[in-house]
């Protein structure tokens, strides 16, 4: 069955640079005049909540972003880790954190993207409790697998799940999480015979399969990077519409025989419920420096990470398009949290 959504919902690589273009053409300068309130902000030290353990693309994004807008704000933004309950944790806090703009949260395709259709009642409204204030990043995911699987190709895979049925698992950071959809979605495309095992966390999940306990998964690369360069994992397709620059080698997911299965991680900037507007247009102007300076443009390139240049709007209606697309893939596989 080949999934009829698109890349990202409505978003690819290609057009996410274009977002780039687009939005910073459209930002005022920042000699333009501000409210006295936008003018003072950021009065003190800024956090930004990540709902993961240390490790992973999360943890990845949500510090090099801190570090480049604390240089930016001229106040430091500490990161502080919140996880637990497919971001339920994290989203919960910032829900009810002062709505002054200081507490920000990394919000992404987990916590964001899919917890609201994956969860029958969240303390709280994916939408309307937050100010969703830009998007952060796209990071296409990767499909590795542990070294020792004999299977050098996607196809092959595929084959040796299906001749040993129960056999073979893959790893997500957690029921619900994007790396599990990204696995259930490939398992209703290709037929794979796969058991899921949910961690807490990319950096755990990584881990055992590295160790060969389990033996494939999909995520962000940063989450894979190392282990794929020791030699311990081996990467069998970029789930993107083009390849990696730093494995130049590895095929996309359509050059592997499997059009359709393109996917990825994405993360934004939201805050509480009720953050003045004029300290959302400087958050998202902020937001939109950080992410498009040469050095965090560089440090994504590393992971084949792209800046996603959206604003409050935009990034609404682009959470809204992944609680389409990924609560199709929730009910087609009965996917069940935490």
């Amino acid at each position: 069955m080949k999934p009829k959504y698109t890349m990202y919902g409505a978003v690819t690589t290609t057009t996410a640079a274009a977002f780039v273009a687009t939005t910073l053409a459209a930002l005022p300068s920042p000699a333009q005049a501000q409210s006295p309130a936008a003018a003072e902000f950021p009065q003190r030290t800024m956090r930004l909540i990540l709902s993961v353990p240390p490790g992973g693309a999360a943890d990845f994004t949500g510090r090099v972003v801190a570090a480049k807008m604390g240089e930016l704000a001229g106040q430091s933004v500490v990161v502080e880790s919140r996880p637990g309950a497919g971001g339920i944790v994290a989203s919960e806090f910032v829900t009810k954190a002062t709505p002054d703009g200081h507490t920000l949260m990394l919000s992404s395709s987990t916590t964001h993207g899919a917890a609201p259709v994956l969860y029958k009642k969240l303390p709280y409204d994916a939408i309307k409790s937050f100010t969703h204030i830009s998007g952060v990043s796209l990071l296409p995911a990767m499909m590795a697998i542990n070294a020792d699987v004999p299977a050098k190709t996607v196809k092959e895979f595929v084959a040796v799940t299906r001749a040993a049925p129960g056999k073979y698992m893959f790893s997500s950071s957690g029921n619900g999480s994007a790396p599990q959809l990204f696995g259930e979605a490939f398992k209703i495309r290709t037929g794979a015979n796969l058991t899921h095992v949910p961690y807490k966390g990319s950096g755990p999940a990584v881990v055992d399969l590295a160790t060969g306990q389990v033996h494939m998964m999909m995520d962000g690369l940063p989450s894979l990077i190392n282990q794929i360069k020791t030699g311990r994992l081996r990467a069998l397709a970029a789930l993107a519409d083009k390849r990696f620059s730093v494995f130049p080698d590895v095929p996309t997911i359509a050059e592997a025989g499997f059009p359709g299965l393109e996917d990825g991680v994405w993360y934004g900037m939201s805050a509480p419920a009720g953050v003045p507007a004029p300290i959302v247009d400087v958050l998202a102007k902020l937001t939109a420096r950080t992410i498009t300076s040469p050095d965090v443009v560089e440090r994504f390139q590393t992971v084949g990470g792209i800046p996603l240049v959206i604003g409050p709007k935009e990034y609404v209606a682009f959470i809204q398009g992944y609680n389409k697309r990924w609560g199709e893939i929730v009910r087609a596989a009965s996917v069940v949290p935490d």
